[in-house]
């Protein structure tokens, strides 16, 4: 593989689920799946969405994903991860534009229903039958 040839869907998922043992095992299982579930297969699920190739590989990152952690692990986390404050416009002060905080707020709005889709994909792939 060259430098510039983009990496293959299968060698990204199980270097990712190799490093989220090492995790695991020095820094913790919330760490291990902060990371293997609230960042890579998140992640990978929403390229999963345009590119075959990736949609390809759900049924073995999810089989690798059930043999590293345990259902109920996974459930528990599925329930809080990336769940994000509501959009607080006391962080704005009266100079403010209220275009900008009003396209901010949209943004917000906007970022939290794409992981919220997300994260209920996650959940059927981890958590269900496993074929989404």
């Amino acid at each position: 593989m060259t430098k510039d040839e983009p990496m293959k869907p299968s060698k990204c998922w199980i270097e990712q689920c190799e490093a989220a043992r090492n995790i695991e095992d020095e820094f913790g299982t919330e760490n291990a799946l902060d990371y293997l579930i609230g960042e890579k297969f998140l992640n990978f699920l929403e390229v999963a969405e345009d590119n075959p190739e990736f949609r390809a590989e759900i049924s073995a990152f999810v089989a690798e994903i059930k043999r590293i952690f345990e259902r109920w692990q996974l459930a528990e986390y599925l329930e809080k991860t990336r769940q994000t404050e509501p959009f607080d416009p006391s962080l704005y002060d009266e100079n403010d534009d209220p275009e900008e905080m009003e396209m901010d707020r949209q943004d917000d709005i906007r970022r939290s229903a794409r992981d919220l889709l997300l994260v209920e994909l996650a959940k059927e792939y981890l958590l269900e039958n496993g074929n989404g």
